[in-house]
């Protein structure tokens, strides 16, 4: 299901527009935090538009809670020029994948939050990429990132500090003593080296690179809507790329311009909020205060920053389907405030369909909006009113009419046993544009549109959920409307990651619906695996074994349980016979190892045996 992305500038006279290791706890806490680096074919953008001009539109909530449900998301990642991403790493949940040569991706039956289900992007160069988006559980939900590259805006001393220019707006004024490597509490002492972009709300990609969604949580622990006024990202890096911060108890100031369109309308003081990327949404920090055609604020921490004004929202949804009945997928929906051009994406927000021909999200309350589609190349096929809406809103199924061709594939899909896949789905890349559709007893029967008459071919790879399998990519040429794949066997490829381990009679199992981490420490001879339960980042495993990047053996140097009963720890030396080892990012380690544990509390020992297959972070 797709979202919407918004933004405005709507004059009002109120103003109101509106790893330093630790070998417990810790370093779980650590390794989790590198493993979660989260980094929205069909595409989707999470997104909000703020028409509001009155304090009173935003009334009082209960408290935000997350909802965790199952769902599958796909989509395309692109960069500052929209060319597709490839090998670009992609997480949602406890899962990741890396994008194909189109710069596509698809990951399935993961577990995130339904109202805000986050999605990360990493890829050398670029400033993390982060997508927010309301989830229709058990149903294929669609993303678009568009990458930020990163800029070098200067250096300074870390003793020093000092002020560094933002190439594309801005500043930040750094303090004397006030920098620490990631994870660390010792100050760092050498040159700093600092990557910040501005995000120009006026900027006509606005509305795609926006990190997350515009929603936040405000002081409140309340959920609300967001019109930005200006955002900024930032990262600092020291001489060998390291990773660094600001020191507990340190501040920076950072320094936004208000752009032109934007400062009639500016308040004097605003909220300056940061992106959770826990949450995936924006979290209130503070206040950023007018300085003639500037906001400036102090900051305690780097990631995104973000001056808004908060606003209601209802949640939105419809179904466009064309004069046959068919849903159209991957088609654009744009909603804007009536009277305005929607090519302007300071007043207007996009979103992209599902494959079931379904775009939902939040829209403001109360306002007129006007929503127009536009087929997959381009065309404006409908215009109809979307407003004013006082509460969750289903507009049904939208029909549209459409002159562009369709083609259906259609075919069957078997399992490793040759017998009909019951759990699964099949994917198409044609043209650019990413397809998926569920099977059926086997079947599947896929609708989709095309922009030209002309003979090309497209890709189809089948998956079998039930068992963990995907089969081989098959190139079809399609020469009219129909296209018969024939069947395809999902067999050949693992999609399984697992930790399954014994103490003592008694079995654990983690799984793809869990948080499963690998890392390989750089220039070092340390591997990292372990999971954490969903929802429960007290309940986890950690692992660390000694040996070489490549199958054969190891030896276990660090071992930490605690799922809910007793902690156990490794007693004395045990080897890990490693049967699988990826020595890429993305790439597998499987193995497996026996040996003994004992409990911390009462130190009684106790017989372990593991098996583990499980994707490196990097």
């Amino acid at each position: 299901m797709n979202r919407f992305f918004y933004c405005i500038s709507i004059p009002c006279s109120n103003g109101l527009f509106c790893l330093s290791l630790s070998f417990n706890k810790p370093f779980k806490s650590i390794i989790m935090k590198l493993s979660r680096l989260l980094i929205p074919g069909c595409l989707l953008v999470a997104a909000i538009v703020y028409f509001s001009c009155n304090k009173s539109d935003t009334p009082d909530k209960p408290p935000y809670q997350a909802e965790y449900v199952t769902a599958s998301i796909q989509g395309k990642i692109v960069d500052e020029n929209e060319l597709p991403v490839s090998d670009a790493t992609v997480k949602a949940g406890s899962l990741s994948v890396t994008t194909n040569a189109s710069g596509l991706f698809n990951i399935s039956n993961v577990s995130v939050d339904k109202h805000a289900g986050m999605v990360t992007v990493e890829k050398e160069g670029y400033f993390k990429g982060i997508k927010t988006i309301v989830v229709t559980p058990n149903k294929n939900n669609s993303v678009s990132i568009q990458l930020i590259k990163k800029i070098a805006a200067g250096n300074f001393n870390g003793n020093s500090g000092g002020t560094v220019t933002v190439p594309s707006g801005g500043n930040i004024v750094f303090p004397s003593s006030g920098i620490v490597q990631e994870g660390s509490t010792t100050a760092y002492t050498g040159t700093v080296s600092v990557s910040a972009f501005f995000i120009n709300p006026e900027a006509s990609n606005f509305q795609e690179i926006t990190p997350g969604t515009l929603r936040g949580i405000n002081s409140a622990n309340q959920e609300t809507g967001l019109q930005s006024f200006g955002m900024m990202a930032v990262e600092l890096n020291g001489a060998n790329g390291e990773k660094l911060q600001l020191a507990s108890g340190k501040t920076a100031s950072l320094t936004f311009p208000i752009p032109a369109g934007l400062q009639s309308q500016a308040p004097a003081t605003i909220p300056l909020w940061s992106l959770d990327e826990k949450t995936g949404l924006w979290k209130e920090e503070g206040t950023a205060t007018r300085q003639g055609n500037n906001y400036v604020g102090s900051v305690s921490h780097f990631s995104y920053w973000n001056c808004d004004a908060p606003f209601a929202v209802v949640d939105f949804t419809a179904t466009i389907k064309n004069q046959q009945g068919v849903a159209l997928g991957g088609v654009k929906v744009v909603i804007s405030a009536t009277g305005t051009t929607d090519t302007l994406s300071s007043i207007s927000g996009f979103g992209y369909t599902s494959p079931e021909g379904v775009v939902s999200g939040k829209i403001p309350a109360n306002r007129n909006l006007v929503m127009k589609v536009y087929d997959q190349c381009g065309n404006l096929i409908h215009t109809q009113n979307a407003g004013p809406l006082t509460g969750t809103a289903d507009l049904g199924v939208i029909t549209v009419t459409s002159a562009t061709s369709m083609v259906t594939f259609s075919g069957t899909v078997v399992n490793c046993n040759a017998a009909a896949v019951t759990n699964g789905y099949v994917t198409i890349d044609l043209e650019g544009i990413y397809y998926r559709g569920n099977l059926v007893n086997g079947v599947f029967s896929i609708p989709v549109t095309r922009c030209s008459n002309s003979a090309t071919s497209a890709i189809v790879t089948p998956y079998d959920l039930g068992g963990t399998q995907s089969g081989t990519a098959t190139t079809v040429v399609i020469s009219g409307t129909t296209v018969n794949t024939g069947q395809l066997v999902a067999c050949g490829n693992s999609l399984t990651q697992y930790i399954n381990y014994n103490i003592n009679g008694t079995s654990f199992t983690y799984s793809e619906v869990d948080s499963l981490f690998a890392y390989r420490a750089a220039q070092s001879d340390f591997t990292y695996f372990g999971a954490t339960r969903p929802n429960n980042n007290d309940r986890f495993t950690d692992f660390i074994f000694r040996g070489e990047p490549a199958p054969g053996t190891g030896t276990m140097t660090f071992l930490y349980v605690d799922d809910g009963g007793p902690v156990y720890r490794n007693n004395g030396t045990i080897t890990v016979n490693v049967t699988e080892y990826n020595n890429v990012q993305d790439g597998f380690i499987a193995g497996n190892f026996t040996g003994t544990v004992k409990d911390t509390l009462t130190q009684a020992v106790f017989p372990i045996n593991c098996t583990f297959r499980v994707k490196k972070y990097k």
